[in-house]
């Protein structure tokens, strides 16, 4: 196990870690469990790890919106609504284009970190986990020291972001057209967006 500071230095020794399995990354809300989706045993190892087993869309790290569109089924109001609010902490829940691992019940639970460290590893390995780094029955943390008390030798590494804002992204299902968590980001300016006013 090992620790290591969250800098664009550090990507290739990240991106190298995530062959092996599962590390902790800071996002710009919470720390999450990240491995690249192509990686079947990683992404297995996630849900293992948390002792869950997922029943809803699998929250998932794209680059951009053109990365969104290879995965994803999005009409112009969801284009729209990537355009003029990702980067940033909003999951946005979208049917799935394709049927594989990382899909659960046909939906991928999109994001588009604002995270520099995040957005530059997805650059380099395609999209990645983003599931909060916490077992069942553990709150999510912001503070890396009470991930490492959860998960402890079974993360090889760790990448340390300092104390993070530690609020979740909003949740908005897209294809009922409903939120399922607030967040910083609001209800009203995701249907503005989404009518491409804002």
């Amino acid at each position: 196990m090992s620790v290591i500071k969250a800098d664009i230095a550090n990507v290739q020794t990240i991106v190298d870690a995530m062959a092996r399995g599962p590390v902790v990354l800071p996002t710009e809300t919470l720390y999450a469990l990240a491995v690249p989706i192509s990686n079947k045993s990683g992404y297995d190892a996630v849900y293992k790890l948390k002792n869950i087993k997922m029943q809803t869309a699998s929250p998932i790290g794209f680059y951009g919106l053109r990365d969104m569109e290879k995965y994803c089924v999005m009409d112009e109001g969801a284009k729209n609504i990537v355009r003029k609010i990702l980067p940033g902490p909003l999951t946005l829940i979208l049917r799935s284009k394709m049927d594989a691992h990382w899909v659960v019940n046909e939906r991928i639970a999109a994001r588009i970190s604002s995270s520099l460290l995040v957005r530059e590893i997805v650059r380099k390995v395609g999209p990645i986990t983003l599931v909060g780094a916490n077992i069942r029955g553990f709150r999510s943390s912001s503070n890396l020291q009470e991930i490492i008390g959860q998960f402890g030798n079974k993360i090889d590494l760790y990448v340390n972001g300092g104390e993070i804002s530690g609020i979740p992204s909003a949740i908005y299902d897209y294809t009922i057209k409903k939120m399922l968590r607030d967040g910083v980001i609001t209800l009203k300016s995701i249907k503005e967006a989404e009518r491409g006013i804002r």
